[in-house]
């Protein structure tokens, strides 16, 4: 990459991660400004879907003040080949700028499950992160699943169910959904991230309540078993194929599991602890199953791979995050400071993966 090129960093949103995708962002074109081979350009997309340049302080990003303080002037990226640049209206006038590469920082819905990666690949610009089917079978845990199921990768025991079968349920039909499996459960809604819309149920008095919680973020979820043990993580960047594998990172949550709060409130006590304290053996385990894992939803660019451990020293896969969180204590690049990958070479080398996807 010898001349300078020009950088759309996307975020915002309209998925309840809005706020993430802020403090994300904000980080990402801080360091990605300390890159001379880069000229960026920030947009944004409104909690209602509208798109705007921001030319603006990224402090005003983090404190979700970017659109009130500005200055923004609507976007639009064209689904034409022929026209792979960014289209602004300031004053009766568009304004074009030439797009290079796209670096989505879109956690959850609506960015981080294919949806605009196929406006990308529409657009012929090239993309930071998993492709089309990729980004949509890890967002959807139910499709996940399936596919890990199919390739024999062990994960935590799991059942599906969508909001019309359970609109129009039996008396019977959410005992036999989940009968052989050990309370506490997990219902989770299906496409959500950011642990929006979870809850621990330990006994079956609490399931109904927790199914429609869950469902006020999503028509389809999962019901897990709750699983006793550690929490562990891998960074994972590369193209397809085997990625190259952070070390080992583990959470220790400061409640009952890690929520929202303890990932992002500020007055959080969650440990995250790089490198994780593991045998040999254990991390020949979480390695293998990191990169089958990857393979099976033909991830690209970048991913952060979530483990449990349990207390019977079994590795069981949790899911595939391929827009992970990304701000100086987040896992993504904490985990490959680790290895010894500075913050702005991490980014310059994601960068770089999106211009040789399709080599």
């Amino acid at each position: 990459m010898a001349s300078r090129k020009n950088i759309v960093v996307l975020f915002g949103g309209r998925s309840g991660e809005h706020e993430v995708s802020l403090s994300s962002a904000a980080y990402i074109i801080d360091t990605l400004k300390q890159c001379d081979a880069f000229h960026i350009l920030p947009v944004a997309i409104t909690r209602e879907g509208r798109w705007y340049a921001y030319g603006g302080p990224t402090r005003a990003m983090r404190e979700d003040r970017w659109y009130a303080e500005g200055p923004v002037t609507p976007a639009t990226l064209v689904p034409d080949t022929s026209k792979p640049y960014l289209f602004t209206k300031r004053d009766g006038r568009t304004i074009t700028y030439p797009v290079d590469c796209v670096f989505p920082v879109l956690h959850g819905p609506f960015g981080e499950d294919g949806t605009v990666q196929g406006v990308l690949e529409l657009s012929g610009i090239p993309y930071v992160g998993c492709g089309v089917a990729a980004s949509a079978i890890a967002m959807d845990k139910v499709f996940a699943n399936t596919v890990f199921d199919q390739c024999d990768i062990p994960h935590t025991p799991w059942r599906a169910l969508d909001r019309f079968t359970f609109i129009h349920r039996d008396e019977k039909m959410l005992d036999d959904l989940v009968q052989g499996m050990r309370y506490p459960l997990f219902v989770k809604p299906a496409r959500g991230g950011s642990s929006l819309g979870i809850r621990p149920v330990a006994s079956p008095d609490e399931l109904v309540d927790a199914i429609e919680f869950a469902f006020q973020y999503d028509r389809k979820l999962v019901i897990e078993e709750g699983v006793r043990g550690r929490e562990l993580e891998i960074a994972a960047l590369g193209g397809y194929g085997k990625p190259i594998l952070s070390p080992v990172g583990e959470i220790v949550p400061d409640r009952e599991f890690y929520d929202y709060d303890s990932k992002y409130k500020e007055d959080s006590a969650s440990e995250l602890i790089a490198p994780a304290k593991l045998r040999d053996d254990q991390l020949m385990r979480l390695r293998m199953i990191a990169s089958e894992a990857w393979q099976a939803l033909d991830c690209y660019g970048m991913a952060r791979i979530d483990f449990f451990l349990t207390e019977d020293d079994r590795v069981l896969l949790n899911e595939i995050n391929t827009i992970p969180g990304f701000v100086s204590i987040s896992m993504y690049p904490r985990l490959f400071r680790e290895a010894g990958y500075g913050d702005a070479e991490l980014l310059r080398e994601l960068i770089k993966f999106a211009f040789l996807r399709d080599s």
